[in-house]
């Protein structure tokens, strides 16, 4: 009887949660008390680093809805798949902003190549997510952050004027897409083939932006107001209080709430950094006042959607009393 062995792997499935354990708890350590043998306590046996690792990844996917997964980590699944798919879209739409600026930009330089390079992979990555070809826009996106982490670091070592909240939102903006692409899309959820108009939406949102920008560009010298609205993640914080007010106003799913705050959550950071930035300190009083109403937008709109998402959640199924 290896009772050693059976109290270790007792503590390693404790990474499941306890609904899941309570079901199967028992099948799993018979299943790997017999595949482990028949080894005695005074070897000291302990759980291989493969198995440690199955259970860590069993445990996510379960958390993530799932099979097996109760109600409320089903939320949360879909919750953390609608954060990469909507984070994926972003970048496609400032993939086709960057490339629309090109003929805008000077030639020949390390960061431009990585930018481009990170640009043409998120747009590729976010077709292929869309189109249903998960597996394949995995690698796509893990290369396209790779590339654009490449890019920031470049600009640091070049002595660039970017606060540390600019670089705190940029690789976060880089490693939570990629995060809940790779955990939220696990085997356990089909994947589902979207139709080409929101496919191609974003993408052509960043070239109309491009195209607004050069027509603006005589009006933004005059009315500095307008500068922290017309950035890409200035005009990403319009769309998600836009969207949260619908959310609030109507009957949606939980994970709908509770992904756009965690978006919001995520965003926070690029706007905090425009209020400390030193050209805004130091500029029009009216440009820095901006800055700050979006940074408030930005912190009641999420402190609402969190709310409402957690009210909204299934409710944490109970064991039944036996008498």
């Amino acid at each position: 009887m290896n009772e050693l062995l059976e109290q270790r792997y007792r503590t390693v499935l404790r990474l499941l949660p306890r609904s899941y354990r309570a079901e199967r708890e028992e099948e799993m350590v018979a299943a790997f008390l017999e595949y482990s043998g028949d080894v005695p306590d005074e070897e000291n046996p302990r759980p291989s680093w493969g198995e440690i690792a199955s259970v860590l990844a069993l445990s996510t996917r379960v958390r993530l809805g799932g099979a097996g997964a109760t109600p409320r980590f089903v939320a949360w699944g879909a919750a953390v798949r609608l954060v990469a798919t909507l984070g994926l879209a972003f970048h496609a739409a400032a993939g086709a902003y960057t490339l629309a600026s090109l003929p805008f930009t000077a030639p020949s330089s390390t960061t431009r190549t990585l930018g481009v390079l990170a640009a043409a992979l998120w747009a590729t990555a976010f077709v292929l997510l869309m189109r249903g070809h998960v597996r394949t826009a995995k690698p796509v996106a893990l290369a396209a952050g790779a590339a654009a982490l490449a890019e920031l670091a470049v600009w640091q070592n070049l002595g660039s004027l970017f606060v540390p909240l600019d670089v705190v939102q940029q690789a976060l903006n880089v490693v939570v897409p990629l995060a809940g692409l790779l955990a939220g899309f696990h085997d356990d959820v089909p994947p589902v083939r979207r139709a080409w108009r929101p496919t191609v939406l974003p993408p052509a949102a960043g070239l109309l932006l491009k195209a607004v920008i050069l027509a603006l560009l005589p009006v933004l010298g005059k009315v500095p107001l307008l500068w922290p609205w017309v950035d890409l993640m200035g005009l990403a914080t319009v769309v998600l209080v836009a969207a949260g007010i619908v959310c609030l106003a109507r009957r949606v799913p939980a994970y709908v709430p509770l992904a756009l705050a965690m978006l919001g959550t995520l965003m926070l950071p690029s706007r905090l950094s425009v209020v400390d930035n030193s050209y805004l300190s130091s500029g029009p009083a009216v440009l820095w006042a901006s800055s700050v109403g979006q940074c408030g937008a930005l912190v009641v709109m999420v402190v609402l959607l969190a709310v409402a998402g957690f009210r909204g959640l299934p409710a944490v199924r109970q064991r039944r009393e036996t008498v």
